[in-house]
């Protein structure tokens, strides 16, 4: 199993740049108050007057900016583990991109990169919940039989607290 963002490819620069464009487009020119990696939540603490609409819309126009973006996007550091990986591809029952991204953005990343085509399943979870645990219940798997590579340290915690073994996870970044 691989996570995406921050492990597959560095895709903060891409997705920073996507909010940018669409807060421009709504009429916002920057935001001072908002420090770290740009997403909806960030946005909505750092302007709590504006409406859940408008956040929609932000959203929105950021999703259809990323694609002009991806040029931003860079290797991960465990695309030399998924290129092993997959020159050992039959030492393994299955390859899966696990991500919390929006299903369009994560396979506009994949896309670009040609990645798409070399996993077995590419499930994204959306934000909800411990996505390591989501996919165990959905897909009747054996968290104890995965392997995963992921960059977070929250992540990390819920793939152990799904039931992959510590020896199992491989902490990249």
């Amino acid at each position: 199993m691989f996570d995406l963002d921050g492990t597959l490819a560095m895709t903060d620069s891409a997705n920073s740049a996507a909010y940018r464009v669409a807060l421009r487009r709504t009429g916002i020119q920057g935001l001072p108050r908002l420090a770290g990696r740009m997403t909806a939540d960030s946005i909505r603490r750092a302007l709590p007057e504006m409406p859940s609409a408008w956040i929609d819309e932000v959203m929105r126009r950021k999703a259809n900016a990323y694609c002009g973006e991806l040029w931003r996007l860079r290797p991960g550091p465990a695309v030399e583990a998924f290129r092993r990986v997959l020159a050992k591809r039959s030492q393994f029952d299955k390859v899966v991109l696990l991500s919390d991204g929006n299903e369009r953005r994560v396979m506009e990343t994949l896309r670009y990169y040609g990645w798409d085509r070399h996993f077995d399943e590419i499930v994204c979870n959306g934000g909800r919940g411990n996505k390591y645990a989501n996919y165990f219940k959905a897909f009747d798997s054996d968290p104890a039989a995965c392997v995963v590579w992921e960059n977070e340290d929250g992540q990390v915690h819920s793939a152990i607290a799904a039931g992959v073994k510590l020896e199992n996870i491989r902490k990249v970044g």
